[in-house]
């Protein structure tokens, strides 16, 4: 027994916590491995010993990154092959490196188009791991106020580029002529200026929690946090405006900066379309916590 435990390799650990990583939902860290390797074998590894033994863990499941990039245009075909109507396309740059992915299955476009309110709420989150990049989704609610997935898309970041990508591949997925539709944001400005240049006709509408969370954390003022959500929810102009004048009593620098955002963008009272009651870009944010580890996984990261 030496302080290296030269045979306490990378991969002689990996096999042994291969199981941990079966499950794409479990997390286990590598503080994690070094626990269970003193607890079994009475053997002390260093934290970067256990990080790679992750790494030879992951690898043996789901193959390398490099790999996974180069089986994506045959998933992508397969896809197509199997859900006709499908669009799942890709993109690379001129040296044939992974760019854009965007994917939108047949059945979910059918019934939106048919059935489901026309509001659609997008967002981003970051991938992490060796080649990081973003995952954008689209998605709606359906009758019972479920989650209701549309779309989704890699790119390397929130961008405009990479935005207006996406917008542009939505709306070959959907149309662009789709009445009363809705978009609701988090006043990103790539989002802003792709859905502009994509959907003119569509109605743009910012995440009330976004803004709530801005005037939270500008205006340090309890109650006008409070009143803000009342006014954005209220039905009446006449009730809005109570409850707006009440807020700026509190403060009128938060009335100042909810103006200089627009009634229209954030109040259902001022709002030129139907929102309904999609207030927030809440179920997009849930989509994503939903698909950030199956796409990790995807591309191995």
């Amino acid at each position: 027994m030496r302080p290296g435990h030269c045979q306490a390799n990378n991969r002689v650990i990996g096999s042994h916590v291969k199981p941990y990583y079966e499950d794409v939902k479990r997390i286990h860290k590598p503080k994690n491995i070094i626990n269970d390797v003193r607890k079994e074998f009475g053997v002390n590894i260093s934290y970067l010993k256990a990080w790679r033994s992750r790494e030879k863990a992951l690898d043996m499941i789901r193959g390398g990154a490099e790999e996974s990039f180069q089986l994506l245009p045959s998933y992508l075909y397969m896809l197509n092959i199997k859900n006709s109507g499908t669009i799942a396309e890709i993109e690379s740059n001129n040296e044939s490196i992974f760019k854009y992915l965007f994917i939108a299955i047949s059945a979910r476009l059918a019934e939106f188009r048919s059935q489901m309110r026309p509001v659609i709420a997008v967002d981003a989150c970051f991938l992490k791991g060796k080649y990081l990049g973003s995952l954008f989704v689209a998605t709606s609610k359906d009758g019972n106020n479920n989650v209701y997935p549309i779309a989704w898309g890699v790119g390397d970041s929130e961008n405009n580029a990479s935005w207006e990508w996406f917008f542009t591949k939505l709306g070959s997925a959907i149309g662009q002529n789709i009445l009363d539709l809705v978009f609701v944001f988090d006043r990103h400005k790539s989002i802003s200026k792709a859905v502009l240049t994509i959907f003119p006709n569509a109605l743009h509408v910012h995440c009330i929690y976004h803004i709530g969370q801005n005037v939270k954390a500008k205006f340090k003022h309890e109650n006008v946090h409070c009143l803000f959500y009342k006014a954005a929810k209220a039905y009446r102009e006449s009730e809005f405006h109570e409850l707006f004048n009440e807020l700026e009593r509190y403060d009128p620098a938060v009335g100042t900066y909810l103006r200089e955002v627009g009634f229209s963008c954030w109040a259902r009272a001022y709002s030129d379309g139907k929102r309904f009651d999609i207030m927030t870009t809440n179920i997009a944010k849930c989509l994503n916590a939903a698909l950030a580890d199956v796409v990790n996984c995807l591309f191995n990261v």
